[in-house]
């Protein structure tokens, strides 16, 4: 009768110290996906963002005032929309080019865009090329847009200052 007290006890205790150590779990990667969130700063000649969790820089922007998410990269050349994003600010694209990115070759198609703004920074009359994407949602904002910028990274922080 003692011993079974005892092995009632000792799957009470194992049963609490798993409920710990699933909350302190939770708490932990709580805590983390608070603090991971990029963080940007702005005025009207400079820009620094923090990475988000998967190293990315991103910001949110507009192209010809409808919202979108911007991801820094310096491997574009150009500014690339995705086909439907595209679609939906009525983008049309004049001419096909073909591409070459991360994923091999691809077919786009040349455009223009009145006005594209990020921050306090607005740009008129911004090349940019219509792609065929899975991600719809984001814009590679490329380096013709990033050459009109100093930029540098310090501390895991990218620093665009306009030039």
């Amino acid at each position: 009768m003692e011993n079974n007290q005892y092995a009632r006890a000792g799957r009470v205790m194992f049963i609490l110290v798993w409920i710990i150590v699933f909350v302190g779990l939770f708490l932990f990667f709580s805590y983390y996906e608070k603090t991971n969130k990029p963080v940007f700063n702005s005025n009207h000649s400079e820009m620094t963002l923090s990475p988000d969790r998967d190293g990315h820089y991103r910001v949110k922007g507009k192209i010809n005032n409808i919202a979108v998410v911007f991801l820094i990269d310096t491997g574009a050349t150009s500014v690339a929309i995705p086909q439907q994003l595209a679609e939906r600010m009525h983008l049309v694209g004049r001419y096909p080019i073909t591409i070459v990115t991360a994923n091999g070759e691809v077919t786009g198609s040349l455009t223009r865009v009145d006005e594209l703004s990020f921050g306090e920074f607005i740009l008129r009359d911004v090349k940019a090329v219509i792609i065929p994407s899975r991600r719809d949602d984001e814009v590679l904002l490329g380096m013709n847009v990033l050459a009109q910028f100093n930029i540098t990274q310090q501390d895991r922080r990218l620093i665009l200052k306009k030039q």
